[in-house]
């Protein structure tokens, strides 16, 4: 999945460990901000004072969509700041990607931002992992127009906060789009609670909203704020053609009251107030305003004092004041065990001539390591993963893990430990935990065997890990 290998290894045992944390531009020290999307709700039509009279809270942040070509909506955000609200724009280039370029549009941006001089939060191209958008399809390109967006904004309008966000869905995806540290300021997720996905009654949810946002944690916290840009539960269905009043109580309570409990680093959540069905964009009523249970429970949920009604006014970080992160802060994956924080994709190469530091060579290994988190093997190929810890410094309890290309239909995978038996299974997970505190410190060999009807070997994989020496 990653060209650049065997510097991710090292690069992750020199972060390894690291709890303290920098806060990034316009992030809080505690607390999360609230936000919201009303230019489509079909009672306040847009009208903050009147979406704040309902809900009973000052809101710190509201968005709009503005496709890229348009102009920068200087109106819109000037009334937002006359209130002590910040600007969210997902900016998205719904001709493609061919438009985005280093030239006057762009640098007009630029400068109408920095002009506007309180903080905005740029949502750019949001969903790129989600084959319906313009933008999607092809990750490497993705990374070079955001890599040159990103510097473009960070020459001359600091003020700008660039938001990175995915949709919740599909996962499988999501790490390829990634810029890079030095190319993120926050990292968001778009995530929904529905009964039925796609507008198909077959097609019963049975994961939930919660889940999605602890995957994105898991992989982005330890580095970057987390921003649920968009969420909402629905309150009526289309697909089955109810009211799903319980439902969306239920599942909001879940999402907000677990951003205090379990996700301390999500630092902002917008409610997408938006007939859906009406408006003709989805199979789901998520307005806030037309179901009097449901704006009764949101009121309730953003009282506390961790919901935050106003954006810091100038800039914490980075370079200030550190904030710690403890294990505790990285939930574990649906279905999975605990992990620690995991470390993003080691920076490409920069397509406009910002100059990266050359990480050390790779520790010597007898095979390539293991990778660290979450990795997509090739149609016909096995792959391994560690969760839980630095395939390069491995400590306490982890689990080992044999990811399936998509092509493989395994009849039988089996997984061994310097040679020797560990784990069979015949369904999904294939996996064996491991404490390697109990290993001898250095190297170890992990190899895994995919067979598939009468014992044909369909793939085999071994790579190799460390474990670090104890104090």
């Amino acid at each position: 999945m990653n060209r650049y290998g065997p510097n991710i290894a090292l690069f992750l045992a020199l972060t390894a460990g690291c709890f303290a944390q920098a806060l990034a531009p316009y992030e809080p020290a505690t607390g999360c901000y609230i936000g919201a999307y009303i230019e489509m709700d079909p009672v306040v039509k847009d009208d903050v004072p009147r979406f704040e009279t309902l809900t009973g809270r000052k809101h710190a942040s509201y968005f709009h969509y503005v496709g890229y070509g348009q102009p920068f909506p200087f109106q819109w955000a000037d009334s937002l700041k006359r209130i002590g609200a910040t600007p969210h724009i997902a900016w998205e280039p719904n001709d493609g990607l061919d438009a985005v370029k280093d030239d006057e549009y762009l640098r007009g941006w630029v400068q109408a931002c920095a002009h506007y001089g309180g903080p905005i939060l740029l949502r750019f191209a949001s969903e790129m992992n989600g084959d319906w958008e313009a933008w999607s399809g092809d990750p490497d390109r993705f990374i070079d127009k955001w890599r040159l967006v990103y510097d473009a904004f960070h020459q001359a309008a600091p003020n700008v906060i660039l938001i990175w966000c995915p949709f919740a869905t599909p996962k499988s995806t999501i790490p390829l789009y990634y810029p890079g540290n030095d190319y993120v300021d926050w990292v968001g997720v778009n995530v929904y609670s529905v009964v039925h996905h796609s507008g198909d009654v077959a097609k019963r949810a049975v994961d939930n909203a919660v889940q999605h946002v602890a995957f994105i944690y898991n992989l982005y916290a330890e580095h970057k704020p987390i921003a649920i840009c968009e969420y909402a539960a629905t309150h009526y269905c289309d697909a089955s053609s109810s009211r799903t009043v319980d439902f969306a109580i239920r599942e909001m309570k879940r999402m907000y009251q677990s951003i205090e409990t379990r996700f301390p680093r999500v630092r902002l959540i917008n409610w997408f107030s938006v007939d859906a069905v009406r408006e003709g964009l989805a199979h789901n009523d998520y307005a806030l305003t037309t179901c009097p249970p449901v704006l009764e429970a949101y009121r309730a949920l953003v009282s506390p004092a961790h919901f935050l009604g106003r954006m810091l006014d100038t800039p914490t970080g980075p370079g200030g004041p550190a904030i710690a992160l403890p294990a505790a802060a990285f939930p574990p994956l649906a279905g999975g065990p605990a992990v620690g924080p995991r470390p993003a994709t080691f920076p490409r190469p920069s397509a406009v001539g910002a100059v990266l530091p050359v990480p050390p060579p790779a520790p010597s290994t007898t095979h390539p390591l293991a990778h660290p988190g979450i990795v997509t093997a090739g149609p016909n190929e096995v792959a391994i993963v560690v969760k839980g810890g630095n395939p390069a410094a491995l400590t306490g309890r982890v689990n080992v893990e044999a990811i399936m290309g998509a092509a493989l239909r395994p009849v039988r995978v089996r997984l061994e430990l310097d040679g020797r038996f560990r784990a069979m299974s015949t369904t999904p997970a294939y996996f064996f935990p491991w404490n390697t505190d109990r290993a001898t410190p250095g190297e170890h060999q992990i190899t895994a065997i995919v067979t598939g009807p009468g014992g044909t070997v369909l793939a085999e994989a071994q790579v190799s890990v460390i474990v670090a020496d104890r104090p």
